[in-house]
C-alpha cells in the first residue's frame, strides 16, 4: 500500500503492533526515513548511557572511596577544603549509585528492574527524591565551599573564622535546605517520563506538574553555573592581586599566603569542571524546553514534520552531553592526583599504598601540629610568608 521505503516495523515503538490511523498521522514516510538516518547516533549514545556509564559508575564509586579514605586522615581533618571535598566524595558516590545505577538497571532491564517500579509508587517516588536530592547536593556543595573559598581570598583576616566546625555546620545546613527542597517529588511528578536511560516512566497518583523542569533546570543549571563562575572570577582577580603584592615584597597581613593560594588553586579546578560538563547540558536542556514549548505542533500539521525532527535531534543530543555530565560526580579523584596544588593529598595516598616518600614531602605532619587550619608552606615560601601569622586554608 505504500512506497515508503521505511515500514512501520522499523519503529520501536510501532514494531509488532497493530497500525492505527493515529500511528500513520504520527509517523508519517518522511519522519520514518529520518529516524532511519538518526538511528546510527541513537545506538551510540544508548551505548555510552549503558556501557560508559557503568564504567563511570565502577570507576567512580572506587577513586571517590579512596579520596574519602586520604581526605580523611587524622592530619588531613583539621582543614576545611578537606571536609567539603571528603563530603562530596561521598555525596558523589550517593549520586552514581542512586541515580544512575538505578538509572541503568531500569533502561536494560524493562521487563523485570523498571516493572518494579512501575508497579510500586513508593520506588517511584524513591527514586524521584533521590535523584534531585544527590545531583543537587553535590552542585550546591561545591557552590557552598566557592563562596568560603572567595572569603578567605578577599579577607584573609577572617580565615580564622572559617573553622572546620562551621565548614560541618555549613555542610549540614545546605543539605537540610536540599534535602527539604527535594521533598516536593513526594507530592509531585513533573519530567520523569523523558529520562535519558530510556525507561518508560511509572503510573504515578501524584500531581503532574511538568512546569516545574524550568525551576529545576535553573536550580540545578544556572543558578549555582552563575555563582561558581562570578566568584571564581573574584577568586582569580584576588590571586593576581595577591601575587602583585609579593612580587613588590609588601609585607602585608591581608596578603594571602603561598600555601593558601595553592588550596585556592585546587578548588577552583573542582568548581571549574563542574562548570565545563554541565554547561553544554545546561544549554541543550533550555533550547529543548523553550522549542519544545512554542513550536509544539500537532499531527497532521504541515509544520509536524520540521518540529519532530528537531525535537528527535535535541533529545538525543541532550543524552550525548548528559553522558559527559556524569564525569562530575567522578573526576575529582584525577584533579587532586594532578594538580600541583595537592601535595599532602598525594603524599598521603602513597603512605596509604606503601609507596615511598620523600622526607622534604612529609614537613607540612610536624608543622600542621602547630596551626589548626593551616597548609605548611615549601620551604622556599617560609620567607615570603608575613610575620603576622594567620590561619590558612588547609590544601588537599
Amino acid at each position: 500500500m505504500s512506497s515508503c521505503p521505511v515500514g512501520y516495523d522499523q519503529i520501536e515503538e510501532l514494531a509488532g503492533k497493530n497500525i492505527t490511523a493515529d500511528d500513520e498521522l504520527k509517523w508519517p514516510c518522511a519522519l520514518r526515513v529520518f529516524w532511519i538516518d538518526l538511528l546510527p547516533f541513537v545506538e551510540l549514545v544508548r551505548g555510552l548511557l549503558s556501557y560508559g556509564t557503568s564504567f563511570i559508575i565502577a570507576f567512580g564509586l572506587l577513586f571517590n572511596g579512596i579520596s574519602f579514605i586520604v581526605l580523611t586522615r587524622k592530619h588531613m581533618r583539621k582543614s576545611t577544603t578537606n571536609m567539603y571535598l571528603s563530603v562530596l566524595a561521598v555525596y558523589d558516590c550517593l549520586s552514581l549509585t542512586f541515580n544512575f545505577v538505578i538509572g541503568v538497571s531500569r533502561g536494560q532491564n524493562p521487563d523485570t528492574v523498571n516493572k518494579n517500579f512501575q508497579q510500586s509508587e513508593g520506588l517511584c517516588t524513591f527514586h524521584g527524591v533521590v535523584v534531585e536530592l544527590f545531583n543537587l547536593l553535590s552542585v550546591w556543595l561545591i557552590v557552598a565551599f566557592t563562596v568560603e573559598r572567595f572569603i578567605m581570598v578577599k579577607f584573609p583576616l577572617k580565615a580564622k573564622n572559617l573553622t572546620p566546625r562551621r565548614a560541618l555546620y555549613t555542610i549540614i545546613g545546605v543539605s537540610l535546605c536540599v534535602f527539604i527542597f527535594s521533598l516536593h517529588k513526594i507530592a509531585v511528578s513533573g519530567f520523569e517520563g523523558d529520562s535519558v536511560f530510556g525507561y518508560k516512566a511509572c503510573k504515578t497518583r501524584r500531581s503532574i506538574f511538568r512546569e516545574i523542569i524550568y525551576f529545576y533546570v535553573a536550580f540545578n543549571t544556572w543558578l549555582p553555573t552563575a555563582i561558581i563562575v562570578s566568584f571564581n572570577t573574584m577568586i582569580i582577580v584576588e590571586i593576581k592581586k595577591n601575587q602583585k603584592k609579593r612580587k613588590e615584597m609588601t609585607k602585608n597581613a591581608n596578603s594571602m599566603s603561598k600555601s593558601d593560594e595553592k588550596a585556592t588553586k585546587l578548588l577552583l579546578a573542582v568548581s571549574s569542571a563542574y562548570v565545563i560538563l554541565i554547561l553544554p547540558l545546561g544549554l541543550i536542556q533550555t533550547t529543548e524546553l523553550i522549542f519544545n514549548g512554542s513550536a509544539k505542533v500537532e499531527p497532521g500539521d504541515p509544520e509536524y514534520i520540521d518540529f519532530m525532527t528537531t525535537k528527535m535531534k535535541l533529545k538525543w543530543t541532550r543524552a550525548f552531553f548528559f553522558f559527559f555530565y556524569q564525569f562530575n560526580f567522578a573526576i575529582n579523584f584525577f584533579l587532586y592526583v594532578s594538580s600541583s596544588s595537592a601535595t599532602r593529598f598525594r603524599t598521603t595516598l602513597k603512605k596509604l599504598l606503601g609507596m615511598k616518600v620523600n622526607t622534604e614531602d612529609m614537613t607540612w605532619i610536624s608543622q600542621s601540629r602547630h596551626k589548626k587550619n593551616a597548609v605548611a608552606p615549601a620551604k622556599s615560601e617560609v620567607s615570603e610568608m608575613p610575620k603576622t601569622s594567620q590561619p590558612d586554608a588547609d590544601n588537599a
